[in-house]
């Protein structure tokens, strides 16, 4: 049985997306996405990582991006969160809306070389972003499990989650 919320957790370019994609593909069972990422490209880059622009927008996609969320939770679907949980309160926002769902908490993770590596691949990140994330991401986080997304590609590592999922259907 496939729990109700897979909430994935990590780094920009850790590897969340993918890893949410290949889910989708695996899981046997139609399984929504829903990706901060999604909430924050509504705005150009530019107004993102515009010092006077920047904190407003940003604000105002992870507002967005919880609000959804509560939406979400009362669909008949199982959800793939794809989030970036920052703060305490990030983290409590995310819990709330998806109140009364069962949620299996995914800790994605990758080397920072590696991190470095994907960032320069892609036109959408600033190189070091996703450095800058990582004291703050995992910082006293409790995982029901934790996936390097270095070791194997992202059918594998979905495949490692549907299994523990699948052996240990109530999530700690």
């Amino acid at each position: 049985m496939l729990p109700d919320v897979i909430l994935l957790n990590g780094t920009s370019s850790s590897g969340k997306s993918s890893l949410a994609r290949a889910l989708q593909r695996r899981a046997g069972t139609p399984l929504l996405h829903a990706s901060l990422d999604q909430f924050t490209d509504m705005f150009l880059w530019e107004a993102i990582t515009d010092p006077d622009t920047r904190r407003a927008c940003h604000t105002a996609g992870v507002a967005h991006f919880h609000r959804t969320l509560a939406i979400f939770a009362q669909s008949p679907f199982g959800i793939i969160v794809d989030h970036l949980l920052l703060t305490p309160a990030w983290h409590e926002a995310t819990l709330a809306a998806l109140a009364g769902r069962r949620i299996h908490f995914i800790g994605v993770k990758c080397p920072p070389a590696v991190l470095l590596q994907r960032e320069a691949a892609r036109p959408d990140r600033r190189p070091g972003l996703a450095r800058g994330q990582l004291e703050g991401v995992h910082s006293g986080r409790s995982y029901d499990l934790e996936i390097d997304t270095s070791l194997a590609p992202p059918e594998a590592c979905a495949d490692r989650v549907l299994a523990f999922i699948r052996s240990r259907p109530v999530p700690s």
